[in-house]
């Protein structure tokens, strides 16, 4: 009997299969010099997501009906493998997925059928509009506001540090439609076409860490800007319910994206550890940079299995707030030991360009803050921790 390696008892054939054509897609398309090319020029890899699409990767979490094979799983395997193969092609696919995951979850068949065709073939992009300058860890301060006239709704506002705000065609817009009432129960979200509306303004894009190149960070602003009733998703006042369960799923995604990111990371400091050579012998015969990786790949792989778990528990139902807080707070960390490590065991080489061992330390850095800090997936977790301990019966 042929024994099993780890992909085939934690993943299902066609998740495999699936994961399998992705990474033989990725190399066809020579995603890493593609990654290399953009931090050289800069520039917006929307033709190869196009392509991502075209080939049938892109919202595997989609319904069956709408083309997609609906499970999460599968949309974790595409951000572990873009991570992996080319981050600004990442970061694009996650603010459209958590955009297109959803519509598909709370919009109307209506609001599916037109929006979610183009977002699946990559013509189209997504983007969540949340974070405000007075709003950020504390998204119940949202003072965007959507007041009601006739047939439409009036959107006044700012949304800052918005992942592809000015080049997204589809935005989730979270508002405050009932401003007498806790923010819980008078948010809503519309859905909105850039281009198609006036008002909308890109006040500024900005580059992260003192440059991310082939991504947008903007800064929006709408003036009444005016927005049909219909584009409203999952009902007034409903969109607190879904921010919560929007982040959720970010914060897997995220995850996912972040284990791939770490992993050519670790393979680069294995392989120049093995390689180089002081004081007569291969480095990695020194505890004190074997130890270090075998810290990183064990830190990396809890990981993995973390974010996998958690995609299983929302597959099946659960809202797993507490373990997609998890999966982003331990896979951060671990991106950023992995990283740090690199570093340090590439010494002076690991501080320049040659490598991209330094690149990786600053892209670490910066993943701790994204779909909240990692003191805000602490406070989940504990808040959580707690809420499930009360009533237990106790033996202390």
């Amino acid at each position: 009997m042929k024994k099993k390696n780890k992909e085939e008892i934690l993943f299902s054939v066609d998740e495999n299969k699936f994961r399998e054509a992705l990474r033989a897609f990725l190399e066809r398309e020579d995603a890493k010099k593609v990654e290399q090319e953009i931090y050289e020029r800069d520039f917006y890899p929307r033709e190869l997501y196009g392509k991502l699409g075209e080939e049938g990767f892109l919202a595997p979490v989609l319904p069956i009906e709408y083309g997609g094979r609906g499970k999460l799983v599968y949309e974790a395997i595409v951000a572990e493998e873009l991570g992996a193969a080319c981050v600004p092609l990442a970061w694009i696919h996650s603010t459209s997925s958590y955009a297109y995951a959803t519509i598909a979850r709370y919009g109307s068949e209506e609001q599916k059928s037109r929006y979610l065709p183009a977002l699946k073939r990559g013509a189209k992009i997504g983007a969540i509009a949340i974070t405000e300058p007075e709003a950020g860890s504390d998204v119940m301060r949202i003072n965007t506001r959507a007041e009601q006239k006739g047939d439409a709704y009036v959107i006044t506002g700012e949304k800052r540090n918005i992942t592809n705000g000015s080049q997204a065609d589809v935005l989730l817009i979270w508002t405050i439609t009932n401003p007498e009432v806790d923010p819980v129960e008078g948010m809503s979200v519309f859905i909105v076409e850039r281009g198609s509306e006036e008002g909308f303004e890109v006040i500024e894009d900005y580059k992260l860490l003192g440059g991310f190149p082939g991504t947008v960070n903007s800064h929006l602003r709408f003036d009444e800007m005016r927005v049909p009733a219909e584009n409203m998703l999952g009902g007034a006042n409903k969109g607190a319910r879904i921010l919560f369960d929007e982040l959720s799923v970010e914060r897997l995604l995220y995850a996912a994206m972040l284990v791939g990111e770490a992993r050519p990371v670790l393979e680069l400091a294995v392989g120049y550890s093995m390689e180089r050579e002081q004081f007569g012998t291969s480095i990695s015969r020194f505890e004190g940079i074997s130890f270090k990786i075998a810290d990183m790949v064990t830190r990396l792989e809890a990981a993995k299995l973390m974010v996998y778990h958690t995609t299983r528990l929302i597959d099946t139902g659960f809202d797993a707030e507490k373990e997609s807080a998890m999966s982003k707070l331990i896979a951060s960390e671990a991106f950023y030991e992995v990283a740090h490590n690199t570093v340090q065991i590439l010494g002076g080489r690991g501080l320049s360009d040659e490598y991209p061992a330094e690149w990786a330390f600053r892209m670490a850095r910066l993943s701790m803050i994204p779909a909240g800090t990692n003191e805000i997936m602490r406070f989940i977790v504990q808040r959580e921790v707690y809420k499930e301990f009360k009533g237990k019966k106790r033996n202390i």
